[in-house]
């Protein structure tokens, strides 16, 4: 059952200063950000405030959290994220449980760094790895590599006692020991790892020939790092999610167990839209039909159906997944690696076989901690 939605996910600009080759908004299916407005206008901005408090008012005590996200939100300069960080407190209140930003860091400067603190701001940065690996997909749209920039960004916010996450996305075919020992060498404590967001579709489209296992042979070395490091200070979320699930926690991802989605997407525009790395599944899958301008949170069944399905009741596993000693903790994987077009959802991750190799992996590791089957 659904425990309702706790996070919106606000994207204030549509374009980005980067053109990194795998992204799901600019490489995929849909190009929807075509015909947004390129930045959020106050009526969109306001009236997703307003639509939060009532969603939260109706359900009292909720909280929501509101991610800053694009594109690259950084568009918009410190001074505009500044105004609308201190409307979100003093329209919200107790509703309001967070904020946040995920960002490429490569605008960082010191206004933003004293506007992110001020604002008590979690950030999110995407790096991925050194600079052979980072430049190889995250390259400027002149074709220039990123990585001095986003090292540049990142060292201005932890000297401005802002520390963030580090989001990286898997490069199938690159040492994933070599990405890890490089975030530890910058004296970073806080990362995750994202499985490539592909569908069954495009897989072999975006990464050809790399095996039948890439994503666990790069994650592999790195739990093993991870886990014989054994310092509780370094915090790797993919790793700590799936630990959870193995003892028998709630699950608190999307990415792994099947459950309804506890989040929404509210474009530029105004549009209501579910997770966005669906944009890789085909074009307006993601779209609800509705809009904060016209439409509250609690109108989801009005509009299209995945949307309402997706935060209400979630997926039903594919057959084989039901048959999967697995299941439980993988669930069938994140729901956009599932997809389609003959099957649609219907299937089991286009990563099934690494994340059964990843799980068999931790469990051997695991297997003096584990709590005995049945």
């Amino acid at each position: 059952m659904s425990t309702g939605i706790s996070a919106i996910v606000l994207k204030v600009a549509a374009l980005c200063n980067l053109d990194c080759s795998y992204c799901y908004v600019y490489h995929h299916e849909d190009k929807g950000y075509l015909r947004r407005p390129k930045l959020i206008a106050d009526p969109v901005f306001d009236r997703t405030l307003a639509a939060i408090r009532r969603y939260c008012e109706r359900r009292s005590p909720h909280s929501m959290a509101i991610c800053f996200h694009g594109g690259e939100p950084t568009l918009i300069g410190a001074e505009r994220f500044d105004e609308l960080a201190g409307r979100a407190r003093e329209v919200l209140g107790d509703c309001l449980a967070a904020l946040a930003i995920q960002t490429n860091a490569t605008l960082i400067d010191e206004a933003w760094v004293e506007t992110l603190r001020r604002h008590q701001v979690h950030v999110s940065v995407s790096l991925d790895g050194p600079a052979a690996v980072h430049d190889a997909a995250r390259v400027d749209h002149a074709g220039r590599g990123t990585h001095a920039r986003t090292l540049a960004g990142i060292a201005r916010l932890r000297a401005g006692g802002v520390e963030p996450q580090v989001l990286c996305v898997i490069n199938p075919g690159q040492s994933g020991s070599e990405v890890y020992r490089h975030f530890r060498s910058l004296g970073l404590t806080r990362m995750d790892f994202l499985l490539p967001d592909v569908s069954h579709d495009s897989r072999e489209r975006f990464y050809p020939g790399r095996g039948p296992t890439p994503v666990a042979d790069y994650l592999v070395p790195i739990f093993d790092a991870w886990f014989d490091e054994d310092d509780p200070g370094v915090q790797v979320r993919i790793f700590h999610e799936l630990l959870l699930k193995l003892f028998g926690g709630m699950n608190r991802t999307d990415s792994f167990g099947n459950a309804p989605m506890g989040y929404l997407i509210v474009e530029t525009d105004g549009a209501i839209e579910a997770l966005d790395a669906l944009r890789v599944c085909g074009e307006g899958i993601a779209g609800s039909g509705l809009n904060v301008l016209a439409h509250g949170f609690d109108d989801l069944a009005l509009g299209l159906p995945l949307v309402h399905r997706a935060v209400s009741e979630g997926f039903p596993l594919a057959p084989s997944c039901q048959a999967c000693p697995e299941r439980e903790i993988c669930g069938g994987g994140y729901l956009p690696h599932r997809y389609s077009r003959t099957r649609g959802f219907d299937n089991p991750s286009v990563w099934c076989a690494d994340i059964l190799a990843l799980l068999g992996h931790m469990r051997a590791r695991l297997a003096p901690y584990l709590p005995a089957a049945g």
